[in-house]
């Protein structure tokens, strides 16, 4: 029986592992100890060759050196690791001077890190090539004078050298963060960039070789003469370049530029002798509108980023002629847009069929031939609008120009493409047809009647609504003319809210207006309206944040640029309560006043003539001055329209009349026509006819006198005085108020506070007088009483105190103080207060130059004839020995 032979696990025999990884495995410790040789070599190789490498380098560089180089001994490195397959030696915190024959000379640049590398073999062979150059983070000043002399030929030529054990065989440079300052006096070309990173490949060393770069920069400027022909870009280059160092020529074969997102293809030749000739030819590629308005300086970029566009953008340029000191190469350009299409992008509102074609050119300095921008012509449609036109500009160091443009178009069209921020609602139609010329220099010099324009403007049904303004600008219709740098108005109407107007005349200095800042424009026109509502223009709205609601003011403000000469007919005009009609007269507005010369009004069922200023050119306030005449109105309403002139004491309910008088008028107000009180003069020669005073408080208080119905109601014929307000106080001389059974005769002040210190004279008939007697005992009594010996009685009060609470007591002295004064209503009289009190007319010889008399006479009290035969009577005296108030 055959049994099977047992099998010992232990002894069965193991598999082997595949060759393969036993290759790899292999592989991987060859490697392990080759690198592992080799960061020893490294390290051996640096330790001991250190020392002699790096005076063997500075000694070779001395050599080869026209200028000094500044560096410190610990800032230079020896490797062979760093940089490997190169060793190199490491130069930090370098600084050259320029390499003039200058006795002082400046800084040629300074280098945070220059590396020259090489193989490790020339360590050992003695022989160093340097085949390699990084360099980082450099301030490099390139300059050339007027005479062509450099500063940064600091590099020997190979003539001078000594050696050929040390040599610059580059075949890569490697360039980061390297700033240039480039100015050639000479040729008045001015470049500041900043290379961010740079490659450039090529056999440096031999005399004809290709060299390939790739770099990335930012220019600042490239500026030649007084063009600045790039600023502030970003830059992309990919050039492969033919150099022939023996003729000093390249050519680009492939050059690929790209400006921001504007693609540029670039071929021709460079040949730098002594006066450098360029010709050179570059071709837009896959150019779209897009892409040009990426050239745009970056503070204007907010405004286009709500645009976008679609379409052909072309242009083709040469570059050709010798570059020097008085040449400079001519620049020829060709661009254009072909059925472009520009949208608004909130509004989604296009600008279509946008066709342009330009031509630039340098212009020719031999020929004479001066620099020419043309956009011929330009064209666009907004829905169905239409704008063109066309503009030549011709030496644009000094240009002169001409230009047209043409267009019909929606006002609400086109704001809702140009979106200005100003207007919230515009609607109307637009239609321009014009032309103009000119030159730069009358625009420097300011000479813009040297400007021509011509062609027509009109504005039809166009409504105007500005933000944060509550003022509605309705209806208007315009028909204008140019008129070299005038323009002219034909017609136009129009309302503001609920005001109308209509002008016919000149806007002078227009186009000056709206070619340079601070410039003077002057209206020049015939206005006619049948309402003006001040109430609405003068309005100022304004947002109260912590409560958020409006509240309304008025504000009056001058632009000091903005001159008017309005001959006007105004058929109605109101503010707050003063309503006038029938205006007619000169109104003036320059150098931030507006004057009056004359105007005329109705009002008040009367009239009033007046010239009148108001100097604005103080921001902080409105001097108001006026000389007026007022010719019977109404004094109810004239109380009413001037909201009773700001008291209380007598009102528009407690008068009637029918009032003449000239008014002399002065005072300070704020923007927001706010007085202020304590720069208010007023001369008053007043006559009032037919008169009644009735209720007034100030006269119920003489109560104790006369029965009070008798002081309810006072007619009285006809009333004259002369008041002048001054300080805040009214000053009042002798006034006289006669009826037939009572005449008041007071004078006296009134101040602002309505503290009063009146005399007061009542004369009355024999029946009132016996009525008197019968009613108030105590003036038998206590009065102080005369008969003037035509059957009336004389009582004398005197009135202190204030309106409020008033002191009456009998005057002593059986008297009334005459404080009357000769106001003479004259324009002379009101030069003088305002010398006086605003320092106004300085230089007026007849107010600076007169000497005022000294006046010692003491006060003295003068009565009219009547008031002299009282004086010859004896005055009873009081019984008792004090003076009775109430």
């Amino acid at each position: 029986m055959d049994t099977q032979p047992v099998v010992n696990p232990e002894q069965t025999p193991k598999k082997k592992s595949p060759l393969i990884f036993r290759i790899l495995w292999r592989f991987l410790i060859f490697f392990f100890i080759l690198f592992v040789l080799l960061i020893g070599s490294g390290f051996v190789i640096s330790y001991y060759y250190q020392s002699e490498v790096k005076e063997y380098v500075i000694g070779e560089l001395n050599k080869q050196l026209n200028t000094q180089i500044i560096v410190d001994g610990k800032d230079i490195d020896f490797t062979v690791l760093k940089n490997f397959p190169y060793a190199s030696v490491d130069f930090k915190n370098v600084k050259a001077l320029e390499a003039t024959n200058n006795a002082t000379k400046d800084t040629l640049f300074k280098a945070g890190k220059i590396s020259l590398q090489f193989n490790i073999v020339d360590v050992f062979k003695k022989n160093y090539h340097i085949k390699k150059m990084e360099i980082d983070n450099v301030d490099l000043k390139v300059r050339i004078d007027k005479n062509g002399n450099d500063n940064f030929h600091f590099w020997k030529s190979s003539s001078d050298t000594a050696t050929t054990s040390f040599a610059f065989a580059l075949e890569k440079i490697i360039l980061n963060q390297i700033h240039l300052s480039y100015k050639d006096v000479k040729t008045k070309l001015n470049i500041d960039l900043l290379i961010k990173k740079s490659k450039l490949s090529g056999n440096f060393s031999e005399k004809q070789y290709s060299l390939e770069t790739v770099s990335d920069l930012f220019v600042n400027l490239i500026k030649v003469d007084s063009i600045n022909y790039l600023r502030k870009k970003d830059i992309h280059a990919e050039v492969a370049i033919e150099v022939d160092n023996t003729k000093q020529s390249y050519k680009i074969n492939e050059g690929k530029i790209k400006i921001e997102n504007l693609l540029f293809g670039i071929v021709g030749n460079i040949l730098n002798n002594n006066e450098p000739s360029l010709n050179l030819s570059i071709e837009g590629k896959d150019m779209d509108i897009k892409s040009v308005l990426s050239l745009i300086p970056n503070k204007y970029k907010g405004k286009i980023n709500d645009y976008k566009s679609d379409g052909e953008f072309y242009f083709n340029a040469t570059v050709q002629g010798q570059f020097s000191k008085n040449k400079t190469p001519q620049i020829k350009a060709d661009f254009g847009i072909n059925n472009a299409v520009i949208t608004q992008i909130k509004e989604n509102i296009f600008l279509q069929n946008v066709n342009l074609k330009g031509h630039y050119s340098n212009g020719n300095t031999e020929n004479k031939e001066p620099s020419v921008l043309t956009l011929i012509p330009f064209s666009a449609t907004i829905k169905q609008g239409t704008i063109a036109g066309e503009l030549s500009l011709l030496n644009l160091k000094n240009p002169s120009f001409t230009g047209k443009i043409k267009g019909n178009i929606s006002l609400e069209e086109l704001q809702r493409f140009v979106k200005i921020d100003t207007i919230e609602r515009v609607t109307g139609e637009l239609k321009i047809d014009a032309t103009f010329d000119g030159e730069e220099k009358n625009i420097s010099s300011e000479k813009y009647e040297n400007m021509r324009t011509s062609g027509d403007l009109t504005i039809t049904d166009m409504n105007l609504k500005m933000k944060n303004n509550i003022l509605e600008f309705a209806k208007i219709n315009g028909s204008f003319k140019f008129d070299n740098n005038d323009l002219a108005i034909n017609n136009l109407t129009g309302n503001i809210s609920t005001s109308d107007f209509e002008l016919k005349g000149f806007i002078r200095n227009m186009i000056g207006y709206l070619l340079k800042e601070n410039q003077d424009i002057t209206i020049e026109a015939s206005l006619n309206s049948k309402n003006i509502n001040l109430n609405e223009i003068l309005a100022n709205k304004e947002v109260e944040e912590t409560e958020q609601k409006l509240k309304k003011n008025y504000k009056l403000k001058f632009s000091e640029h903005i001159n008017v000469n309005l001959n006007s007919e105004i058929q109605h005009l109101e503010f707050r309560k003063f309503n006038a009609t029938n205006i007619k007269g000169l109104i003036k507005l320059n150098n931030k006043k507006l004057v009056l010369d004359p105007v005329t009004l109705n009002t008040m069922n009367g009239t009033i003539t007046t010239s009148g200023l108001i100097d604005g050119r103080d921001s902080t306030q409105l001097l108001v001055t006026c000389f007026s005449e007022i010719t019977k109105i109404n004094i109810t309403k004239l109380f009413e329209s001037f909201e009773n002139f700001n008291q209380t004491a007598i009102t528009d309910k407690n008068i009637k009349g029918i009032a003449t008088a000239k008014v002399q008028f002065a005072a300070v107000l704020s923007p927001e026509l706010k007085m202020d009180m304590k720069k208010l003069y007023a001369g008053v020669d007043m006559t009032i006819d037919n008169g009644e005073l009735n209720n007034v408080e100030s006269m119920k208080s003489l109560s104790r006198f006369i029965e009070l119905k008798d002081l309810e109601n006072v007619r009285f014929s006809t009333l004259k005085n002369q008041i002048e307000i001054k300080n805040q106080v009214i000053t009042i001389p002798k006034m006289e108020v006669k009826s037939t059974a009572l005449n008041i005769s007071a004078s006296g002040t009134h101040t602002f506070n309505n503290e009063i210190n009146y005399k007061i004279k009542l004369s009355l008939n024999e029946l009132l007088s016996k009525k008197a007697k019968k009613a108030k005992k105590e003036n038998d009594e206590f009065g102080e009483i005369t008969d003037d010996g035509l059957g009336r009685t004389n009582i004398f009060l005197s009135m202190t105190g204030t309106t409020d609470n008033p002191i009456i007591k009998y005057d002593s002295k059986g008297a009334i103080q005459n404080v009357k004064q000769d106001l003479k209503v004259e324009k002379q009289t009101l030069k003088s207060i305002l010398h006086e009190e605003f320092g106004l007319f300085k230089k007026d010889s007849t107010l600076t130059n007169k000497t005022p008399k000294k006046d010692n006479t003491k006060f003295t009290i003068k009565w009219d004839e009547d008031d002299k035969k009282e004086e010859k009577k004896e005055l009873k005296k009081p019984k008792k020995p004090e003076e009775e108030d109430f």
